[in-house]
């Protein structure tokens, strides 16, 4: 086994596909899975369980990951120690948020040297991670990748979110937060991560989307709630004042952690951890922990 063994076998953990892999790795498919079988030969253990959904690690795989990560992290330390001492890192450092996080935490980084912003949903910015186009991204946890690690952010908690003396919300239990049949609940649309997380969080019926109106932003749900008898849940760093909306608090499930996901074998972990604590130590951030609600 030597290095590109391993870069191959990493590959094909992080996509899944022996097919991306290959595309990651700028070889042939085939070039890569009889290298990958080789390997497998050599140690005696099938190193993938593959099926007609792609590749993931068998037993054994699982057993001997962390060990060929920590080999390619020690080759990345020996490369960068190689470097002249003067040389500095100009690689911009990658972040990407999702869409209901990005406007109140990119304002945090854009100032900050050396690093470059991203939005887009869950399922891009980790396809992005996948294939290293971006570094880490910033997105509500838990990620369950198992290549991937993440540094908690924050906990944000949601509000129900109406117009300014709506008697609706008189009529409602803040604990289930159905709505009255003259209301409509406002989601975003199927490809954000908060669209779900709102119909498990609020049990609103995914087949009764009359009564559910999507829309593809917080801004057009914020104008479209503050103009009529619909409500929504309303995460805390998106809250104004005076934009014509009274914000309900609510028991502390209706919350969720936002963290910053990148891969456990990247090279970049200290400008990471850098940027994590910058994001917590923002006022606007910190102040979220006076909001979260006590147990109970």
């Amino acid at each position: 086994m030597n290095l590109r063994d391993i870069e191959y076998i990493l590959a094909a953990v992080d996509s899944g596909s022996f097919a991306r892999a290959a595309e990651i790795c700028h070889v042939s498919q085939p070039s890569l899975s009889i290298q990958i079988k080789k390997v497998e030969r050599e140690l005696g253990h099938p190193i993938f369980i593959r099926d007609q959904r792609g590749v993931r690690l068998s037993p054994y795989g699982l057993k001997i990951l962390r060990h060929l990560e920590t080999i390619m992290q020690e080759v990345d330390q020996i490369r960068h120690a190689a470097e002249p001492p003067d040389t500095p890192d100009v690689t911009p450092v990658r972040i990407g948020a999702i869409a209901t996080v990005a406007p109140y935490i990119f304002p945090i980084l854009m100032n900050v040297e050396g690093v470059d912003l991203e939005e887009s949903t869950t399922e891009e910015l980790l396809r992005s991670l996948m294939d290293e186009r971006i570094d880490a991204a910033i997105l509500a946890l838990p990620v369950k990748v198992s290549v991937l690690s993440a540094a908690r952010l924050f906990t944000e908690p949601f509000y129900l979110a109406c117009a300014r003396d709506n008697p609706v919300v008189e009529r409602m239990n803040l604990d289930k937060l159905t709505p009255p049949e003259e209301s409509r609940f406002l989601i975003l649309s199927a490809e954000h991560c908060m669209s779900e997380q709102t119909i498990n969080l609020c049990q609103l019926n995914p087949n009764r989307l009359n009564r559910v109106v999507r829309a593809t932003s917080l801004e057009t749900i914020r104008l479209m709630v503050a103009t009529s008898a619909d409500i929504t849940l309303m995460p805390a760093l998106a809250r104004r004042d005076n934009d014509g909306l009274d914000y309900h608090p609510l028991p502390k499930r209706f919350s969720r952690e936002i963290g910053l996901v990148y891969k456990s074998r990247t090279a970049r972990i200290e400008p990471l951890q850098s940027i994590a604590q910058q994001i917590r130590q923002a006022d606007a951030v910190r102040q979220l922990a006076d909001l979260v609600p006590a147990e109970g």
